[in-house]
């Protein structure tokens, strides 16, 4: 056979709000690999206050297409690409060498390999039995019981042949509607119908790039990036065009690395110095030293309140009711409820979060119904940032020690004579590591069961879920509203709920919006409930997801 070319192999990448991720895909992706830019293909996806620009200067060669209707654009990029497709993301960046031209040799020679990734390799553990004879390869059958290994369809850095996707994109019967909705498009249960090649490959030594994962959901699931600065993406689009920040990725590249998604540890920001004098940089020096020891009173506060937190020093603070309490409150009673969040605290600051940009009037709204005492409607807290619990999962009970602002911030805005629900109610398989979850799910499902719902959630959310929790409902109509920033449209959705009958249930999956929502249809005689990520976090639940760092803070990003 003929040696594969570099015409013969294209790279199409997705990118939505985040240039500077961007920047470290394409840079890494070019130092790391025997990829050109002309090679690459970018269909991004405009967000109001975004700026791109600058990467594209960056690098002339790429073809940069702006998304006009992301499956219209998808398959026409598709249909013209070369014999070999790399698909790419915004967060992935490349640590360790790797050739395409060689890999899309042994698609060549291997008809039964299906893709060949970059992200997989020995130091991704445990690994399965290798079926390569090529000591540079490992090769496996992706229809096994590995982590990770099981996954043959993904989009952050496999290498597949135009032939395939071109065939899988076609014959798609659902709508595309952004990257979610492709990846998302081979589940478990179609995979084997779909994918015609039975084995997967990678370099055996070791995995080639990292997802990162850092641009946060909530506002307050931090680590020691999140500490520093805000990571939401107008911060991080500031650092890059504003303030000439990339991120460091040969310093990203030599840390020891043994999991595919990453968080924020990752993040290593690399501020450009040309021109710095040495009189300038020891200035800078002592700057920084300056503002380390302004910082170290603000260290230590956070230690002695960590510390107060988990000794119980805020369990008397409010009257919250447990998850299971919460439970038992809504099998027994007939109510609504709203639940309230490191994201609406942060609203109620100022700030902004993905979901939402900071509005004043729903700022304002949210933190009345903080105090908002009506017969019928149940106000929602998270019960463990009051209370120190155990079974905790380890990502939950770290960002659960974080909270001090949040804590001050409760206990200044709420009453003190007021009964609290559980926010968690709606997210109990990502929040514990212990629980018994297959009788909650049982209780959960049983409030469902031949109840007549109105589910109310952005366009599509719900879309790419296996396993539908609605499911058990007598019916289900739905109203869709924007998936971001919903409030900006709340008076056209209030009027469309309200056309439906008071006798339906009223499950909202929509963010800050949901709160303004439920206690303004419970006054028109409707319950309504704040539903959270209960669909996923069922969904997730099902199909037994793993509860990493990485893929905890993954779930809660926006769909």
């Amino acid at each position: 056979m003929d040696a594969v070319t570099q015409n013969q192999i294209s790279i199409i990448v997705f990118s939505k709000g985040r240039p500077m991720q961007m920047h470290a895909y394409l840079e890494s992706l070019l130092q790391f690999s025997d990829a050109a830019q002309e090679m690459v293909t970018v269909l991004y996806c405009e967000t109001a206050q975004i700026r791109y620009e600058k990467l594209m200067r960056s690098f002339p060669q790429v073809k940069w297409i702006k998304e006009s209707k992301f499956e219209d654009d998808l398959k026409q990029i598709v249909s013209g690409a070369s014999d070999y497709i790399m698909f790419g993301c915004d967060d992935v960046v490349f640590t360790d060498k790797f050739s395409l031209q060689k890999a899309s040799e042994y698609l060549q020679e291997n008809a039964q390999v299906f893709g060949y990734s970059m992200r997989l390799g020995e130091n991704i553990q445990p690994v399965p039995e290798n079926l390569s004879s090529n000591e540079a390869v490992l090769e496996w059958k992706w229809d096994c019981a590995y982590q990770h290994y099981n996954y043959p369809w993904e989009l952050d850095c496999t290498l597949y042949r135009r032939e395939d996707v071109v065939r899988m994109t076609m014959e798609e019967e659902n709508a595309i509607k952004n990257p979610n909705y492709y990846e998302a498009m081979i589940t478990p249960d179609n995979r084997k119908e779909r994918i015609l090649r039975p084995n997967m490959a990678s370099n055996r030594r070791s995995g080639c790039a990292v997802v990162i994962t850092v641009n946060r959901v909530q506002e307050t699931h931090q680590n020691g990036f999140d500490d520093s600065m805000l990571t939401d993406i107008n911060s991080l689009d500031r650092l890059y065009n504003d303030e000439d920040n990339t991120l460091d990725i040969d310093k990203i590249a030599a840390m020891d690395n043994r999991a595919i998604h990453v968080g924020a540890e990752y993040f290593i920001l690399r501020k450009e110095a040309k021109g710095y004098s040495q009189y300038c940089l020891k200035k800078k020096r002592a700057k920084e030293f300056v503002n380390k020891l302004m910082k170290f009173p603000k260290r230590v506060d956070r230690h002695f309140e960590r510390k107060k937190y988990e000794r119980g020093g805020y369990a008397e603070k409010l009257n919250i009711l447990n998850t299971d309490e919460t439970l038992a409150l809504l099998e027994k009673e007939k109510v609504s409820f709203l639940r309230f969040g490191d994201g609406e605290i942060a609203l109620m600051q100022g700030g902004s979060i993905p979901f939402q940009e900071y509005d004043p009037r729903l700022a304002r709204r949210l933190k009345k119904l903080l105090t908002t005492n009506i017969d019928g409607l149940r106000i929602g807290l998270p019960y463990y940032y009051m209370h120190p619990v155990k079974h905790l999962n380890d990502f939950t009970a770290k960002f659960a020690r974080s909270l001090a602002a949040q804590r001050r911030f409760l206990c200044k805005n709420c009453r003190k004579d007021m009964c609290y629900v559980d926010t968690c109610i709606t997210q109990v398989y990502q929040t514990y590591e212990k629980y018994d979850f297959k009788k909650y799910y049982q209780r959960m499902q049983k409030l469902l069961e031949d109840r007549s719902v109105t589910i109310v959630c952005g366009e599509g959310v719900l879309d790419r879920l296996t396993y539908q929790a609605y499911d058990v409902c007598k019916s289900v109509e739905f109203v869709t509203a924007p998936s971001m920033n919903a409030y900006s449209e709340y008076d056209r959705l209030l009027r469309e709920i309200l056309k439906t009958s008071k006798r339906r249930l009223v499950c909202i999956v929509l963010g800050p919006t949901a709160k303004v929502l439920a206690c303004d249809l419970h006054k028109k005689g409707y319950q309504a409930w704040d539903m959270g990520h209960y669909f996923k976090d069922y969904d997730a639940y099902m199909k037994k997801r793993p509860r990493t760092a990485a893929e905890i803070a993954q779930f809660y990003k926006p769909d």
